[in-house]
């Protein structure tokens, strides 16, 4: 695999994660408005929890291949 594809990979997943955190976050703020009879509490709350773990495995896919760049510049210099 390559790094920057990893990186990639890392990048996108926490953009897909800010992603779900946006909408389950949004849908618990209409809980108290007239079309918040139709939010389903405990789903947004398990969708804002796998968000922040969608977003946490992203984070440290982004610091491996980081770390792995800095390992190979280090063999190359």
């Amino acid at each position: 695999m390559r790094i920057d594809s990893a990186l990639n990979s890392g990048v996108q997943g926490f953009q897909r994660a800010e992603q779900i955190a946006d909408k389950a976050s949004s849908q618990i703020a209409r809980l108290n408005t007239p079309s918040g009879d139709k939010v389903q509490l405990p789903e947004e709350l398990v969708n804002l929890k796998s968000a922040e773990v969608q977003a946490g495995a992203s984070a440290k896919v982004i610091q491996t291949a980081s770390d792995m760049m800095g390992t190979l510049i280090d063999i190359r210099v």
